[in-house]
């Protein structure tokens, strides 16, 4: 009785606070969740348990489609719901992407925005995928210039179909192309992409990851002349070099796509990602990542592995059992065949021996009666 008293007065007094306390508990509760979510700590946004991801580029990176009624999910996507399904993180995608868009557009446009600067400055794993566009747009400006044609490509699909069929009628036309397209100043890509990643690297976390990726041939798997092919993957080559030459500096991880096979792997138009190709750039990405998220989905995809052998070898075993009962079944099949056979034969032995007893005793009896 006095034990339930005294936990009776606890309880009571403790209500008395909240009571009185109630007015100012609220607020306080407010402020601390607020605080939890955006306060500084040496620089550095103090983690909230949600895995901010922030995703730049073109439309590789955006999932362009070639077919209206078709979707493409991008790899950003892919990856995210990795993150989610396979680390179990809570996931903050933000993707600003853009088709069409290039280096420069990139730095001038896309990172002035507030919105893409602040999650920028919380992000924990950034990518980018940028380039090709910088180069497409010069084929643009070198069939236009060649072909003297005052026609306002919408993509470098349309300009290099239209390369193509000016060679066809005028082979002289290939020297002038060669000569405009391997005379492109790509260093001034180099300057794009230096400002590109030195602006993105003063925005986001110290502690934050960067995956970039190359440029793949986008014309690979058009029939152009040999010797413009070489120079479109000489230029490339050059691109690439300078992406990768700034890994250090700007503290990012490159996933090459050059040779990656992708090349086989793109939609209708002969230049984007089909979704096989999506995939294969979110594969290299996780296989690329080093943070703990992605640690957990290389260990969650070796965890499946694991169970899809095991599962096929106990599928195997379980064969071989069947198997190797259904052979015995046979063969207990066979041997009471051969058992009722020879009990048949026994049997069959046996009465032609009593069929020549018998026959032998009224031969003899026939003989007795005759004597």
């Amino acid at each position: 009785m006095r034990q339930h008293k005294w936990r009776t007065g606890i309880i009571l007094g403790i209500v008395m606070a909240a009571a009185m306390l109630g007015s100012i508990a609220t607020p306080i509760c407010a402020v601390a969740e607020e605080s939890e979510a955006v306060e500084m700590q040496d620089g550095e946004i103090q983690d909230d348990g949600i895995l901010e991801y922030v995703a730049l580029g073109d439309s590789i990176s955006n999932g362009y489609s070639a077919d209206p009624k078709s979707e493409i999910i991008s790899y950003p996507q892919l990856i995210a719901h990795d993150l989610e399904e396979m680390a179990g993180e809570d996931v903050e995608l933000s993707k600003d992407t853009k088709n069409g868009l290039t280096t420069t557009k990139l730095n001038s446009v896309i990172l002035k925005r507030k919105q893409v600067q602040e999650s920028l400055q919380k992000a924990d794993f950034v990518t980018v995928t940028i380039g090709a566009n910088d180069l497409m747009n010069q084929f643009k400006k070198v069939s236009k210039e060649i072909l003297n044609n005052n026609t306002r490509f919408s993509t470098a699909n349309q300009a290099l179909a239209a390369l193509q069929d000016g060679i066809k009628a005028n082979p002289l036309l290939l020297v002038k192309v060669v000569s405009a397209i391997s005379n492109w100043d790509y260093t001034s890509f180099e300057d794009d992409w230096k400002l590109t990643m030195e602006n993105i690297d003063s925005m986001r976390p110290a502690n934050s990851e960067m995956i970039v990726t190359t440029i793949y041939n986008p014309v690979e798997s058009m029939e152009l002349p040999g010797t413009l092919n070489s120079i479109v993957e000489g230029l490339i080559s050059k691109m690439n070099d300078i992406i990768v030459s700034y890994a250090d500096d700007y503290d990012y991880k490159v996933v090459e796509l050059l040779d990656s096979g992708i090349g086989e792997k793109v939609q209708s138009d002969g230049l984007h990602p089909n979704q096989e190709g999506q995939q294969l750039i979110c594969d290299l990405m996780e296989e690329t990542a080093t943070s703990e998220p992605f640690e957990a989905i290389r260990e969650y995809r070796e965890e499946q592995e694991r169970e899809k052998q095991e599962a096929l070898e106990a599928a195997k075993r379980q064969k071989e059992q069947e198997e190797a009962e259904k052979k015995a079944l046979e063969e207990k099949k066979e041997r009471r065949k051969t058992v009722v056979s020879c009990a048949s034969l026994a049997v069959a032995v046996g009465l032609m021996a009593l069929l020549r007893k018998k026959t032998e005793k009224e031969e003899r009896n026939k003989q007795s009666g005759k004597k």
